[in-house]
């Protein structure tokens, strides 16, 4: 007979409850840190204060213009090589219906967001890191709270903004090069009529995935700049924390975005 009831229960329930308690203690500390960065931008932020959005303005220029020439040349790319292969084959195997609803759904409203956050997250979210992360380690961050400079005002909230923004413009901006570049190459290889669908793709979308779309997008922008602004500022006093902070705000950035894809997978209709 077991003298505690803790002999009763599996070994590998500790593991999997471990397992279960730490994201959501993550979760919530991530948006406990959102919260306070717009809490705070919020209560100092003035429409005639040209200082308050010069982060802001910065923050859009890095993220989104600085991004497009590899958003450009990813969205060609995929849209020669990958929506070319898809609109001959749907049309061999399925009708013309098949190309808009997939082209749609799947590229426009699945892959196009996840490439576009591929690419900031690489880019931008590891940027971000490693600025906040050496500014933690020199002593910078304490030195502008002694000044009483709220970091969350000229720091964290410009970059939430800014990346969410971003990933919403250049998400639009992939999947109409992607879908554009892949249906001109398809009449360029195959037969003009492929230029047509393009009205037919346009109609396909409705009021409330239009919606949706946005607010996914919306929600990978900030949870690039989220997990990139936490790990920057979870910096120490040691110079290793930079890359290992890097590493783990990317990676779980990434697990972050997937699962949230797969929450807007199931509720959007």
């Amino acid at each position: 007979m077991a003298r505690h009831l803790s002999d009763l229960i599996p070994n590998w329930v500790g593991p999997l409850g471990r397992g279960l308690i730490q994201p959501s203690y993550y979760i919530i500390d991530l948006t406990v840190f959102v919260v306070r960065a717009f809490r705070d931008w919020h209560g100092r932020v003035s429409l005639l204060n040209r200082a308050t959005y010069r982060s802001l303005v910065t923050q859009l220029i890095f993220t989104g213009i600085d991004a497009l020439p590899a958003i450009t040349l990813l969205a060609f790319l995929f849209g020669v090589s990958i929506v070319t292969q898809l609109v001959t084959w749907i049309e061999v195997f399925g009708s013309k219906e098949d190309i808009d609803i997939i082209l749609s759904s799947v590229v426009v409203n699945e892959i196009a967001p996840i490439m576009t956050a591929l690419v900031l997250m690489g880019r931008s979210g590891s940027a971000i890191t490693v600025d906040l992360g050496n500014m933690k380690l020199h002593g910078e961050v304490e030195g502008l709270e002694l000044l009483a400079i709220n970091v969350n005002h000229f720091f964290v909230t410009p970059r939430l903004i800014g990346a969410a923004v971003s990933h919403l413009v250049l998400a639009v901006y992939f999947s109409a090069i992607s879908v554009i570049g892949g249906l001109a190459s398809a009449a360029l290889l195959f037969n003009i009529k492929y230029l047509s669908y393009l009205r037919d793709i346009w109609l396909a979308f409705d009021p409330v995935g239009l919606i949706f779309f946005s607010v996914k997008n919306l929600f990978f922008g900030l949870i690039i700049a989220t997990t990139a602004c936490y790990h920057g500022l979870s910096v120490g006093r040691s110079p290793t924390e930079v890359p290992q902070q890097t590493q783990q705000a990317i990676i779980r950035g990434l697990l972050l975005i997937f699962f949230v894809d797969g929450l807007f997978a199931v509720i959007t209709p």
